[in-house]
């Protein structure tokens, strides 16, 4: 039987305060950036951002073909179709051209199917308080947004060297893939940054000043 492994997001305030003293938070942090282009990762200095997130993370499918090259391969798929095409119409064969056309109506709605779903994102912000999980193409069409404490990561190891591990975000019983479209080494990496982000957003809810209570006198 395989075991899912977890990793709490946001730890207890004795472990917060024992890292602070350990790491050292006079020092700011900055941006890191993963070596595979289907992640990226942005770190953000405290109080840099308005909603006090700490850190992003941005996954994506690998996007092998961009919108432009997909239209010249259909100019120069319907140009060479449709030249067959009205060649034979010509000789009489007049049916060929309404199958070109439906040929090509699916080839290009396949395309443009595959294209968008590579265009997909997957946008992980991280604070001291919350994490934020939105999805989307162009723009956010799902947001997921709960509290660092009741949330964990959870690590599902492959039943097969084939297959990959499944990486959750579990929340009071909720689960939800994220990156479900990596691999082993970008799901590796992956884990890497958000270990990073976590230990960012746990030196920041250390050193987020309280505001002061003004009583008036």
């Amino acid at each position: 039987m395989v075991k899912a492994a977890y990793f709490k997001l946001c730890p207890s305030y004795a472990q917060l305060i024992s890292r602070h003293l350990d790491n050292n938070s006079s020092e700011l942090p900055g941006s890191f950036e993963g070596h595979n282009p289907m992640i990226r990762c942005i770190s953000h200095a405290p109080n840099e951002r308005p909603d006090k997130v700490v850190g992003t993370i941005t996954m994506q499918p690998n996007h092998s073909m961009s919108w432009k090259a997909l239209g010249y391969f259909l100019m120069f798929m319907m140009t060479i179709s449709f030249s067959i095409a009205l060649a034979f119409t010509a000789m009489g064969y007049w049916v060929v051209l309404p199958f070109t056309a439906l040929e090509m109506a699916v080839l290009s709605y396949c395309l443009w199917l595959c294209l968008r779903r590579s265009s997909l994102q997957e946008v992980l912000s991280l604070s001291p308080e919350t994490i934020t999980l939105e999805v989307g193409v162009k723009r956010p069409q799902q947001t997921y947004q709960w509290q660092r404490f009741f949330t964990k990561i959870q690590v599902q190891p492959a039943f097969h060297p084939w297959y990959r591990k499944k990486v959750s975000l579990v929340h009071k019983g909720t689960e939800l893939e994220i990156g479900r479209f990596l691999n082993n080494d970008e799901q590796t990496e992956l884990l890497d940054s958000l270990r990073q982000l976590i230990r960012e957003a746990d030196a920041a809810q250390v050193t987020t000043p309280e505001p002061a209570n003004h009583h008036a006198e």
